[in-house]
């Protein structure tokens, strides 16, 4: 049975705005310190199962978990898995200002495909000119270092196939989780979430190499505990503002984080960014703005 979708004018309202505006930039912010980590994917999974437990009281209080809500949760969890695995692959061959935005980027345009496939959201034009304003924004801020410097082609372009996996990745959880949470509360679906893909990928980690799954979370266990919060806490805005708005409208908005994913590749981790970024991030402020009032 597909969940009650809401009614009315797809209006994208000030409350979903500010939580995906929001959510973009604590999305940022802990990619930004996987990237930094020592492994970023066993500081990913661990972050999971963290993140689980340190939020086990809010999925507690919720329970019993309602029968529907089951398929949408474990298809989750394995695409997590799987997210989290290409996105850790994707850090340590390419750069964060080139895989965050591609990565990002990609996913808002099969969101609303998805979306309008299987939710039954039907965007408006004004809606599509305001996604396709952020898509060239995204395209601009990835691409940009790729046309001011050809010959790093070859150091960039191992980075490109994983951030577009990646990108399938997101659009197929955005929407499975936005049907998810229509019929249960977004808080304990995400804790949920989160402790079936790290029950999952833990293991597989540790079976696979357990002193460096030990070493590394030895090493990094202040980031582990960090992202694992950042990640719940974004992860549970978007999905309240699913709750109220169209997914097509807010999977695009809450893509705002690849301005502040360039900046910080740029400011902190002093990777280029250069004019073609400032222009993609105004296309990405103005498609925003566009959609806010779709």
């Amino acid at each position: 049975m597909r969940p009650d979708l809401p009614s009315g004018r797809p209006d994208v309202s000030p409350e979903a705005l500010t939580l995906v505006l929001a959510a973009g930039l604590v999305h940022a912010s802990w990619n930004l310190i996987l990237k930094r980590s020592e492994d970023p994917l066993i500081v990913g999974a661990a972050s999971l199962l963290a993140g689980s437990l340190l939020f086990a009281p809010v999925l507690v209080g919720a329970l019993p978990v309602p029968r529907a809500v089951w398929p949408y949760v474990s298809t989750s969890a394995l695409v997590m898995v799987a997210y989290y695995g290409v996105l850790g692959h994707a850090y340590r061959r390419g750069d964060f200002s080139l895989v965050y935005p591609v990565a990002r980027g990609s996913a808002p345009a099969l969101i609303a495909l998805w979306a309008t496939l299987f939710l039954g959201e039907r965007p408006s034009p004004r809606g599509l000119s305001g996604i396709g304003l952020i898509l060239l924004g995204l395209v601009v801020l990835g691409g940009g270092p790729l046309w001011i410097r050809r010959r790093d082609w070859k150091n960039l372009a191992p980075g490109l196939f994983p951030a577009f996996v990646v990108a399938v990745l997101i659009s197929i959880y955005s929407v499975v989780d936005g049907a998810g949470v229509r019929l249960w509360e977004p808080a304990p679906y995400v804790v949920l979430t989160f402790a079936l893909g790290g029950g999952m990928l833990v293991p597989a980690l540790w079976l696979r190499d357990p002193p460096r799954v030990k070493q590394v979370v030895r090493r990094s266990w202040r980031s582990v505990v960090v992202i694992a919060g950042l990640t719940l806490l974004a992860y549970s805005m978007v999905l309240r503002a699913y709750q109220i708005a169209p997914i097509a409208y807010a999977g695009a908005a809450r893509e705002i984080g690849i301005v502040f994913g360039a900046l910080a590749g740029w400011l902190i981790l002093g990777e280029r960014f250069g004019g073609f970024r400032t222009v993609g991030a105004v296309l990405v402020f103005a498609g925003i703005g566009v959609l806010a009032t779709a």
